[in-house]
């Protein structure tokens, strides 16, 4: 049994295990108030995704998703919440939803004729590396170092049964010819580790390299069965409540999802904001850094477009067909933007021959950008699934030499795999949920934690590698907690900060759920399932308030906090900004003076833009600038008064810093 909304705030409802969702709860639940919001952010874990599910549909009861991010796995559960709110938006109904809450069920099941489940069917290698990923299978859900070892070493004789019988079969053949039984078993073990070591390395340095960098493309091998791509694809469509037939669920489609912005909103002029938006993290590995998805829009305001964009991608249609569905490349070709060379950029750029010869175009606008493209390039997990090969134009190289050249992109979760940050304001509207997976406290009961009281949560991670008692476990966790160190520093250090930390729901798993278990068993798939469930239960528990009734505390709580914060790094900045906008700071030229220097207001002949301006600044801009620094300077002093000092004790520090929005 399991129980569900168990909290002061809730009726307790109970559920049979293995009763779908949407049967005994989501088909009596009321549809949250047209204006009440909450983002929602989710990690990347691989197989770890089925947490996601039964979670969102149970938050969506309450709550009605504006933004939604995630990577890897999390951007599959991003990308169906998406398509799932818009389902509502449109139709004003939850089907999307209980199509969602179904899903563990469905990955759990059985598939005839084989000897795996439906997660596991998703997982298609190609048959140039069909003996790599049978090793990898083999060794999944092997606890303690030597059985994973014993299992990789059986793995590689089976799927190199060529080169274990011919190994043999050279053994015996010098046995005949007289040598003897230790030297039999000698010369057998060397033969066995040099030929088996030469069809390795041709499968991993060609076949998966040839494959993307890859064991799996997402495309479907068997076709008897989709692989993870056209399943993801046929979801979304379904969830969305589009026909095959119909046009692939782009993001241009859930920004004009509807019923946004609501009345109380402010919305700056000009601006056309999203109803539903969907972003998530892929690394760019020619670049050496994170992309989210979509990519900006275009400026449309020419003065805006002085400077040309850089982050341009585009695609051969020929290398995409390795890796989605035809109707989607057919979109991605019919929407692709033809390039050519910009004339006034000279030699600055490749001539519109190059991206013929290429076969090249630009990929489609942001609004124009199927959704199922940049999950599968996020989800693009290294060497598990082939990275998704995308063309810019190398910059890196003088005028003259500049050409388009690949760049691949993998796992979002290389960057940055739980962004918490991805949605976040200075002070809040409305709640932005996150729900962490995090490898299982010893000696701790609890496998969900949400911070309950702002001195609670803030304590560090731990890796526990130097803690196994075989050395060669401890040199190998070593290892991976290098990569880990490398990998989620970023959002490790977020994830404890005030105002962050009471808003994430931390889901602890064991070691044979989620992750690299690719062949889960439906107990397992269950009971993951149903954390994921606990957690969103608590974050209802904390956040949402009973028609009513008063305000929940958490969020109460969460919007104090906030503001707090923000007042103190304003307050910490303040000094610095004020000793630097001041007309007496040394060896500088005033700001009023540079404003003045860089203003066309008909008395200076020849004036030239300030940097970052297309053109000399207007008599009207620069009084405008000129009020800001002096509002900004009096706001400055302000924060500096004794009498304003907050007193509030931000644990851990926060800092204001400028940084791209990565």
């Amino acid at each position: 049994m399991y129980i569900v909304h168990a909290s002061n705030q809730y009726p307790v409802r109970v559920i049979d295990d293995g009763q779908p969702l949407e049967g005994s709860l989501m088909s009596d639940m009321q549809e949250p108030p047209i204006d009440r919001f909450c983002d929602l952010i989710m990690k990347g874990g691989i197989t770890s995704g089925v947490v996601y599910p039964k979670a969102i549909s149970l938050l969506a009861a309450k709550y009605r998703f504006r933004s939604i991010g995630g990577t890897s796995a999390g951007a599959i559960a991003a990308v169906v919440t998406a398509a799932a709110e818009y389902r509502r938006r449109k139709t004003q109904t939850r089907d999307g939803f209980n199509i969602l809450a179904e899903l563990p069920d469905q990955l759990k099941a059985d598939v005839p004729g084989t000897a795996g489940t439906k997660l596991l069917s998703l997982f298609q290698p190609q048959p140039e590396t069909r003996r790599l990923f049978s090793v990898l299978v083999r060794s999944l859900n092997r606890s303690g170092t030597n059985p994973r070892i014993a299992s990789i070493a059986l793995g590689i004789l089976t799927a190199y049964w060529v080169a274990t019988a011919l190994s043999l079969a050279l053994a015996f053949a010098a046995r005949w010819v007289g040598l003897d039984w230790p030297g039999v078993a000698v010369l057998w073990l060397l033969l066995l580790l040099l030929l088996t070591g030469i069809g390795l390395y041709r499968d991993v340095t060609r076949n998966a390299v040839a494959n993307g960098f890859g064991l799996c493309t997402g495309l479907t091998s068997d076709p008897k069965h989709p692989a993870l791509t056209p399943w993801l694809h046929e979801l979304i469509q379904r969830t969305a409540g589009l026909a095959p037939t119909d046009e692939p669920l782009t993001f241009g489609m859930l920004w004009d999802a509807g019923d946004f912005p609501p009345p109380w909103l402010t919305v700056p002029i000009g601006a056309k904001p999203r109803a539903i938006d969907l972003q998530m993290f892929s690394t760019n590995l020619g670049h050496g850094r994170p992309y989210i998805f979509p990519l900006p829009e275009a400026a449309k305001d020419s003065a805006a477009n002085f400077l040309p964009d850089r982050q341009r991608l585009f695609f051969n249609a020929a290398e995409m067909a390795r890796y989605m569905p035809p109707d989607v490349l057919e979109w991605m070709n019919g929407r692709g933007i033809a390039y050519v060379a910009n004339p006034a950029r000279g030699n600055h750029e490749p001539s519109t021959e190059e991206a013929v010869l290429k076969g090249l175009k630009e990929v489609p606008a942001p609004c124009d950008f199927p959704v199922v493209l940049a999950a599968r390039m996020s989800l693009s997990f290294p060497f598990l699934f082939a990275a998704i090969p995308l063309w810019s134009i190398d910059y890196d190289s003088p005028p003259g030499s500049r050409h388009f050249r690949r760049c691949w992109f993998s796992d979002g979760g290389i960057s940055s795999n739980f962004p918490m940050h991805l949605f976040d304001g200075l002070v809040p509207s409305w709640p932005t949920f996150g729900i962490n997976l995090e490898p299982k406290v010893a000696d701790w009961p609890e496998m969900v934690y949400l911070p309950q009281k702002y001195g609670e949560g803030y304590g560090e991670r731990w890796d526990h590698f130097d803690q196994d008692q075989k050395s060669a476990a401890r040199f190998g966790g070593f290892l991976s907690a290098i990569l880990s160190a490398m990998q989620n520093w970023n959002d490790n250090s977020l994830a404890r900060m005030p105002g962050v930390r009471d808003r994430i729901a931390r889901v602890r798993l064991n070691s044979d759920e989620g992750g690299m278990n690719l062949n889960m068993q439906a107990p397992i798939i269950d009971a993951v399932a149903k954390r994921g469930m606990e957690a969103a239960e608590e974050l209802l528990a904390r956040y949402s308030e009973v028609e009513g009734t008063a305000q929940a505390l958490g969020w109460d709580e969460q919007r104090f906090v906030r503001l707090s914060v923000l007042l103190k790094m304003l307050e910490t900045r303040a000094p610095g900004v004020a000793n630097a906008i001041s007309s007496n700071c040394a060896h500088a030229t005033s700001y009023q003076a540079l404003i003045t220097r860089w203003t066309d207001d008909g008395s200076t002949p020849d004036v030239v833009a300030p940097p970052g301006y297309a053109r000399p600044l207007t008599r009207v801009q620069a009084d405008a600038l000129l009020r800001l620094v002096q509002e900004l300077d009096n706001l400055s002093i302000a924060m500096m008064l004794p009498q304003n000092d907050t007193a509030f004790l931000s644990v851990p520090q926060s800092e204001l810093r400028v940084r791209p929005p990565l």
